[in-house]
């Protein structure tokens, strides 16, 4: 059996406080949907930056391998 571990979301989860959910709130005028799309776009935004930071040349590098062994292994019949 695994070891149990801490994730980062749940770390962060952790981190974020009732009072913070309210100031999000409060921000918005009190409309949920309006602070989920705020914050839907922030994240959008925060992919995008990763995006571009990313190598693709590790990234293209890992999939390349990735691909090599699914396609090892449909050969092989383990699918």
């Amino acid at each position: 059996m695994p070891s149990p571990s801490v994730s980062p979301v749940s770390d962060a989860a952790l981190l974020i406080t009732d009072a913070d959910v309210d100031a999000l709130l409060a921000e918005f005028g009190h409309d949920p949907r309006m602070a989920i799309r705020a914050l839907l776009h922030d994240l959008a935004i925060l992919a995008e930056d990763r995006d571009n930071s990313v190598s693709f040349g590790y990234v293209r590098g890992r999939l390349y391998a990735h691909e090599a062994l699914r396609n090892s292994e449909k050969s092989a019949g383990n699918d």
